[in-house]
């Protein structure tokens, strides 16, 4: 029912605040409306009868408008009119001064308040007034043009009653219809205060991040170069800084490659091409290129994968996330470690397994580690880590529709878990049937 509600008036963005509160308005309106025509019909009063029955359409038409052409203003103008010009007939019909008119006018006024810009204030307040000021002095000069519609003081006390009772309804709707809507704006803007204050965060940590690792790779070939124009050296000694200074052009080229992809997810978001996989043939030149870096740390990647295991999941994507993984394993494993990569499939999912025997992450850092709130870590060979590539990992796995977890052991490694939709092997590879870009539902 609440739903239902909801949906009656509107659902933010697309309907504002002011056009949600019109919205319960009107329906509030064409409520109490009929059921005041239904009493005026057993009073026996006919012609607020009729009147009740054309300001009942009137209402239904501005909601018409407002919920379905986008048309507040004009649906906004168009009941505030009908309403005052309803409010003189019924001071007319229902006894003027001595009938509820004064009420509802007051009831009207409070509407016009709660859906009109600010700047409109004082027109409608004005006319309000003189609307109420013209018809007390009309009844208290010419009192025959009033008519007296109470056959007896009964009905004159049933109609006070029941008109009581229909403001304090309808007070009560358009008040809970605006703390409602109020407190879901103030909740939004909230989320969004808290979203950009993190955003702010992580913008100044990228930020010293960049001050301080990009500055430290460019100090480096400075000093080299200085050393070279200063100093003759023998061919070890050129080998050896030439090979620390690649070591470190290689690790800020990951870092900023992380980095442009982070940025890009975050200001331009990310169009995720899910294909069907051959995840061996996918992943192959990464083997290559880790393998390589392995064997020249002493360090053996061993591929497990087996042929004909498809994934649902975007080429780039996954060729990051593995990519990362590895990066990090050999980072973190020692000379004569070994990383091995290997799948599993359940049921309908495939977990892709990267398990080294390195240092293993500390009890301390394991539960922020897909943030930027951990501390920078280096690994054996000094490798500085700042967690961008987990970070990366985490989202993109995600957007996939996949998970990602792990298992650590200070001091005796690290295994992660991707898990990803299992693809099927009959389809060719390179589409998936009837989907080529979709957001899968996260595996749970």
């Amino acid at each position: 029912m609440q739903s239902f509600w909801k949906k009656s008036l509107g659902l933010p963005p697309v309907f504002s605040l002011e056009a949600r509160i019109f919205n319960a308005i009107c329906l509030a309106s064409a409520t109490c409306l009929f059921f005041t025509a239904v009493l005026n019909l057993l009073l026996g009063i006919q012609q607020l009868v009729i009147l009740m029955a054309i300001f009942f359409t009137i209402s239904l038409l501005c909601y018409y408008f407002s919920r379905f052409k986008d048309r507040l203003n004009t649906a906004i103008v168009v009941y505030l009119i009908a309403s005052q010009v309803l409010l003189i007939i019924n001071y007319k019909y229902n006894s003027g001064i001595n009938g509820p008119s004064l009420l509802i006018f007051l009831l009207s006024h409070f509407l016009a308040i709660s859906i009109i810009p600010l700047k409109q204030y004082w027109f409608w307040i004005t006319l309000n007034i003189l609307l109420v000021s013209t018809l007390l002095v009309v009844d208290y000069n010419y009192h025959g043009i009033i008519i007296d519609t109470y056959p007896d003081n009964k009905h004159r006390f049933i109609d006070f009653g029941f008109t009581y009772i229909f403001i304090v309804f309808f007070i009560f709707m358009v008040t809970v219809a605006v703390r409602k809507n109020y407190h879901g704006e103030k909740k939004l803007v909230e989320e969004k205060a808290s979203e950009l204050e993190a955003a702010n965060e992580t913008m100044n940590k990228l930020f010293s991040i960049l001050a301080h690792d990009l500055r430290s790779p460019l100090a480096s070939i400075q000093n080299y170069l200085e050393i070279l124009s200063e100093f003759k050296l023998n061919e070890g000694e050129r080998l050896s800084i030439q090979k620390e200074l690649l070591k470190s052009t290689q690790n800020t080229q990951q870092m900023l490659a992380n980095l442009l992809s982070w940025s890009r997810s975050q200001m331009q978001g990310v169009t995720v091409n899910l294909t069907n996989l051959d995840l061996k043939k996918t992943l192959e030149s990464t083997f290559h290129i880790y393998q390589t870096v392995g064997t020249e740390k002493g360090i053996q990647v061993i591929n497990q994968l087996n042929d004909a295991v498809f994934v649902l999941a975007d080429a780039d994507m996954l060729q990051l996330i593995i990519r990362n993984l590895i990066n990090n394993a050999l980072k973190f494993t020692n000379p004569g470690g070994c990383i091995t990569v290997s799948a599993e499939t359940i049921d309908d999912v495939c977990c892709i397994v990267i398990k080294d025997n390195g240092l293993g992450i500390s009890f301390e850092q394991q539960s922020e580690i897909f943030s930027l709130k951990t501390a920078p870590t280096f690994g054996t060979k000094n490798e500085k880590g700042i967690g961008l590539g987990l970070l990366l990992c985490k989202e993109f796995t995600e957007i996939q529709g996949g998970k990602i977890t792990f298992e650590s052991t200070p001091g005796s490694g690290t295994t992660f878990y991707v898990s990803l939709r299992l693809g099927s092997s009959l389809t060719e590879s390179g589409s998936y049937p009837g989907n080529s870009t979709r957001k899968q539902h996260p595996i749970k």
